[in-house]
């Protein structure tokens, strides 16, 4: 999950699961935080931010079953002023 020249990080599914979705539309996040959850048949897959940042796009619902590839989140990483 690298951000792209606008700073914007796709977060897509590694693989085929249902989806929890652990944050809300403008919520602002830490690095670190967990952004969603992926449960599939044999493994469960915690994906989190790197960097600070808002939540921008959320393109799934808690419960709904997702396909290896499908982008589930989109994060606006704010730079660190420290």
């Amino acid at each position: 999950m690298l951000p792209n020249r606008n700073n914007q990080v796709r977060v897509r599914a590694n693989f085929d699961g249902e989806v929890e979705v652990l944050v809300t539309l403008g919520e602002r996040i830490h690095a670190g935080q967990a952004l969603v959850v992926i449960e599939g048949d044999k493994e469960i897959e915690r994906l989190a931010s790197r960097n600070p940042g808002a939540v921008t796009e959320i393109l799934v619902r808690t419960g709904e079953d997702v396909r290896q590839g499908a982008l589930l989140v989109v994060v606006q990483e704010i730079p660190d002023e420290n």
